[in-house]
């Protein structure tokens, strides 16, 4: 049973040594203390999601796919600690097996048979996707891909006027 602690005004529990333990060793090792499923209860219950939701969303979305365990919960590992934010590098290294950037050497081959790859982003992007687009870029061009890079004076989202620009590219490469 946890042990009550007063003090004046506050209150705060102190849970028992070995749940502590347990719970932050799972931390440690990307694991839900619970918080992610409460929260995937909550959206499911939801119409429409916050924008913020919706980034959260995303990142559930990646963990599940890029490091899927399904002894834990919710079927994934998270990259960093929930109580601390901190970076799991084990767990980390599991996500950047998937980066496009890290997969170019692996795949050179088979890029190298793409009749087209387009590359393009905008250089305001909010999620500063035109940095590792500008690597991306770099790698391709290292390995001897060919593809084509634009950078433009844009964000991330509303930018449905470049299809004007990626379909004909994309459709000229597909074309027999």
């Amino acid at each position: 049973m946890p042990a009550t602690v007063s003090s004046g005004t506050v209150s705060l529990a102190v849970p028992d040594a070995p749940r502590a333990e347990s719970r932050r060793k799972g931390l440690e090792q990307g694991l839900d203390d619970g918080r992610v499923r409460r929260f995937l209860e909550h959206v499911w219950s939801k119409e429409k999601l916050s924008t913020a939701e919706g980034h959260c969303i995303m990142n559930l979305c990646m963990a599940a796919t890029y490091d899927p365990d399904p002894k834990a919960p919710n079927g994934f590992r998270l990259p960093f600690n929930l109580e601390t934010g901190e970076v799991i590098e084990e767990r980390w290294r599991e996500w950047r097996k998937h980066d496009p950037i890290n997969l170019v050497e692996r795949y050179r081959d088979n890029l190298k048979t793409m009749r087209g790859i387009y590359i393009d982003c905008g250089w305001r992007d909010q999620y500063h996707i035109h940095y590792g687009s500008r690597i991306l870029s770099s790698r391709l061009s290292a390995a001897g891909i060919r593809h084509r890079y634009e950078e433009f004076d844009d964000n991330h989202s509303d930018i449905d006027y470049r299809m004007d620009v990626s379909l004909p590219f994309l459709y000229r490469a597909l074309k027999p």
